[in-house]
């Protein structure tokens, strides 16, 4: 009986933490990530990388290296990448906060690397381009509905696990029931 509740208590346990795993993988963000907003544009749009955090020291030079198809076209407010695909800002407060410019034949994926000249500090982010599309004809002018197998990957696992701690309990309780039987 003592093992049995062992059992089951370990199998809760695993339950519980398959359940948990998702949140926590999710929870931790860096503090000094660059986020982009948004995070996907149209050719000739522009998009927004920050962080909310002060990586860089205050007022520091941060050059921007740029990577992906007609990345010598991509501007920073009214300047123009130089050929060797960098360009530079001041982060206030060693804060970023730029916005990119991206050229009207952008395609695919840039990756932008932000280095502070001074602190050594080298942030990774990237953008993607793709072509002007309405949700409404892409989907046949319905919404989408339904849930997403993706996101509920840890309740399936969890609901697995229980299961299978369920089964481990009648088991040990039918072998329990066969020793008392047979002792008797």
């Amino acid at each position: 009986m003592k093992t049995t509740i062992i059992r089951a208590v370990a199998a809760l346990s695993l339950a519980a933490a398959a359940l948990m795993a998702p949140t926590a993988a999710n929870a931790y963000t860096d503090p000094a990530a660059v986020t982009v907003s948004p995070s996907t544009v149209v050719p000739g749009g522009s998009a927004t990388f920050t962080t909310s955090t002060a990586p860089f020291q205050t007022d520091e030079q941060v050059a921007i290296s740029i990577t992906g198809a007609n990345a010598s076209a991509v501007t920073l407010g009214s300047v123009a990448v130089q050929t060797n695909n960098s360009l530079s800002t001041t982060a206030a407060f060693g804060k970023l906060n730029v916005a990119i410019k991206l050229p009207s034949n952008a395609t695919g994926t840039y990756y932008l690397t932000f280095t502070g000249l001074s602190s050594k500090v080298v942030l990774h982010s990237s953008v993607v381009v793709t072509a002007a599309t309405s949700d409404n004809t892409s989907k046949g002018g319905l919404a989408v509905t339904g849930f997403d197998a993706n996101s509920t990957t840890g309740f399936w696992v969890a609901g697995a696990a229980l299961v299978a701690a369920g089964g481990a309990v009648a088991v040990g309780a039918a072998v329990r029931r066969r020793r008392q039987a047979a002792s008797a």
